[in-house]
């Protein structure tokens, strides 16, 4: 038994770096997710939250829920909103998610890029008028002489 233990012993690593080594992959994943992911999404949202601090009477804003209106007055933690003509909501200055202006470009922009067609290319979707009109007569042709 003692030279199992031994040999057990001996095959064991010691060196105090390999701990290190072997968790070197997982910090590294995490440095790499931080700066990727997690670093953009926090600027972003401290971006978003200074502009909700600075909304001010007339400002055009995107409550939670996606509803659309327009400030009509501003105190420390309530703001009133217009949501339709005579229609006014209080909320919270903290419900308000972001300026209309900064959600709705990115969304208009990326629609008018999808619409815009590649002008190399025609359309393949419809049919050459010209070749519409050969086909007519010759499906007529067809059928007449199917029913002789």
């Amino acid at each position: 038994m003692t030279a199992f233990h031994t040999s057990l012993l001996l095959a064991q690593d010691t060196s105090p770096g390999s701990g290190l080594v072997g968790m070197l992959p997982l910090l590294l994943m995490f440095a790499v997710i931080y700066f990727i992911v997690l670093r953009p999404m926090s600027k972003q949202d401290k971006d978003r939250r200074k502009r909700v601090e600075k909304v001010e009477r007339g400002d055009q804003v995107v409550l939670g829920g996606g509803i659309l209106g327009r400030i009509s007055s501003v105190d420390d933690q309530i703001a009133v909103v217009e949501i339709a003509d005579r229609v006014k909501v209080r909320v919270l200055k903290k419900d308000i998610v972001d300026m209309q202006d900064s959600v709705l470009k990115p969304a208009q922009s990326q629609k008018a890029a999808s619409k815009e067609p590649s002008k190399a290319e025609p359309n393949k979707a419809e049919p050459n008028k010209a070749e519409a009109s050969e086909a007519k007569p010759s499906e007529a042709k067809g059928s007449q002489d199917e029913a002789r």
